[in-house]
């Protein structure tokens, strides 16, 4: 998300249930780049390519990175035979629009089994259709 979209500020995070590496894939940040009013996509001629002030997240199993997701990211290739997951959540505001409809994935039953402040949790307001 570009520094002072819509739905700014976005917080993410990563917690690493495998080692991240420079071998294995491990995500990549381009520090001072949270600040800059253009996307990769338009600073960069391939924003797949490396960056030349970008550095790598690595740490042990269990690790959390807590980030503002404004700072450019992405996951580095995995050169290695050796997993690299994850579990990735983020914080959006409640007057924000979430990338995700979780009432569009939600199925009825779940609905109808989760509490009111679970729903105002999850921004779901109206069960989901069958």
């Amino acid at each position: 998300m570009k520094h002072r979209a819509n739905g700014w500020p976005l917080v993410g995070c990563i917690m690493m249930i495998d080692a991240f590496d420079a071998e294995n894939g491990a995500t990549r940040f381009v520090p001072g780049s949270h600040l800059e009013v253009r996307g990769p996509e338009e600073a960069m001629a391939n924003p797949m390519d490396d960056h030349k002030d970008q550095i790598l997240a690595c740490g042990p199993a269990g690790s959390i990175i807590i980030f503002n997701a404004s700072i450019w990211h992405s996951h580095t290739a995995n050169r290695s035979n050796r997993r690299r997951r994850s579990i990735q959540a983020h914080f959006v505001p409640r007057q924000a629009r979430a990338a995700t409809d979780q009432g569009a994935r939600m199925r009825p039953e779940t609905f109808q089994r989760i509490s009111d402040l679970a729903k105002y949790v999850l921004d779901v307001q109206h069960a989901p259709r069958a």
